[in-house]
């Protein structure tokens, strides 16, 4: 709900919830940035929203159900009773940083949703609504071969539910699961998910039909009193995020898992940090920056959350051990400076990297210390990028955007910035 924006940001998502309220929202899920400002900040904006926001699967750490974050809701509209669930994704506790969700687990949904759709069930709901922050991926449409945590809930539920709205994944979902619908519609308000469940006497009648629209910004006219608060929440930080850092040359947009505006922003870390290398996580790059006038509020959009830098001291053999993380998986998630690293997806989890070059041909020394840096969500646990153990951690209080906008300023106008992928495939 609320990270993304500095109008958002910058009063610590207070206008959002004033925009929920406002539109008449009945319910949220928690998501994993919901926790970015810390619990005490989260029950500020509970207190302040009108509409329920839900995390059934949130727990103390041991079990102990939390009382401040409601599991679900009953709400009534004409005839008919609708039981609302939510929950937040399993991966919360890295895709936070690990300090903000400390003494609390995220637990596996799908008995807990399937108790509580069995308990709103007794209490009258006609209808069951699932909403996550929780997604999957699929094909280009949205409508097959679809996989992910909320595929793998749905396929887990031993209880009846109606319908199913997912997140996280930022993904286009318009699919169904014996009937029952699974839509998530894209992000930053690119989409509209759809779901029509027929009644009848108010109780359901047949079968429920899902599609997800998308919207055409030019085809929108502004709703006076929703307009006002956007314009009011926007203005108080105008002069802050209107001034301009830099003349960017082309357009850097996050296409593929390696793109010039992550090589950017490691460079920018390695610069600030004065490391050997910089290792930043495609998690935390949140939007595109367009060709033309790079402004303080562009920036923002495109690293919001505040993270601040580390530099994490090791020896080359650590090094090592540390990169192969980074190359792990089905796919590359982060982006890296000062180094070219050649990997071989073939090759087992651990032994993938083929080689490691410096600049000026030099290689890794396994006895030789380098210093890398990375943001403190990585530094903490974010995404199992803790440091190797052995490793010594320095937090150098700089802030990750504060070092992009400087390091944009350093550069010749207009910027252009380095294309060549930096992780790359090595037989």
């Amino acid at each position: 709900m609320f990270q993304g924006t500095p109008a958002s940001n910058l009063a610590f998502g207070r206008p959002v919830v004033d925009y929920y309220n406002r539109m008449g929202y009945a319910a949220a899920a928690l998501g994993n940035h919901e926790f970015d400002w810390g619990t005490d900040t989260l029950k500020a904006r509970m207190r302040g929203a009108h509409y329920a926001i839900l995390g059934a699967n949130v727990r103390y750490s041991d079990g102990r159900d939390v009382p401040w974050i409601r599991d679900d809701t009953l709400i009534t509209r004409g005839k008919t009773k609708i039981g609302v669930i939510g929950f937040s994704t399993v991966v919360t506790p890295t895709t936070t940083r690990p300090a903000n969700v400390v003494g609390l687990r995220f637990d596996d949904p799908a008995p807990i949703v399937s108790a509580r759709a069995k308990a709103l069930r007794q209490r009258g709901a006609d209808i069951i609504v699932v909403i996550a922050h929780a997604g999957a991926f699929c094909n280009n449409t949205g409508t097959d071969d679809c996989h992910g945590e909320i595929i793998d809930f749905a396929h887990a539920l031993t209880e009846k539910v109606d319908a199913i709205v997912s997140g996280h994944t930022h993904s286009l979902v318009d699919y169904a699961i014996s009937g029952t619908p699974v839509v998530q519609a894209r992000s930053s308000g690119r989409a509209v998910a759809v779901i029509d469940i027929p009644l009848s006497d108010g109780k359901p009648s047949g079968t429920a039909h899902e599609e997800v629209r998308e919207v055409i910004d030019s085809a929108i006219t502004p709703v006076a009193r929703i307009d006002a608060l956007v314009k009011a929440a926007t203005s108080k930080v105008a002069p802050f995020v209107n001034r301009k850092v830099a003349e960017v040359a082309d357009p850097l947009n996050r296409e593929g898992e390696q793109y010039a505006l992550g090589n950017l922003i490691a460079d920018s870390q390695r610069q600030a940090g004065k490391g050997d290398i910089a290792i930043m996580n495609n998690g935390g790059i949140r939007a595109n920056l367009r060709a033309g006038t790079a402004t303080y509020g562009s920036l923002f959009e495109i690293q919001p959350f505040g993270n601040t830098l580390y530099r994490l001291r090791m020896t080359g053999a650590q090094l090592r051990e540390y990169l192969e993380r980074v190359v792990d998986g089905k796919t590359i998630g982060d982006h890296v400076s000062g180094v070219t690293i050649g990997y071989n997806p073939a090759l087992p989890a651990g032994k993938r990297i083929v080689s490691i070059t410096f600049p000026a041909g030099r290689t890794l020394a396994d006895t030789a210390m380098y210093d890398v840096i990375v943001n403190d969500f990585m530094a903490t646990g974010g995404e199992g990028m803790g440091p190797p153990q052995g490793a010594t951690a320095t937090p150098l209080g700089i802030v990750d955007l504060d070092a992009l906008v400087s390091y944009l300023k350093s550069l010749p106008s207009p910027v252009r910035v380095p294309a060549e992928p930096r992780i790359v495939i090595q037989q």
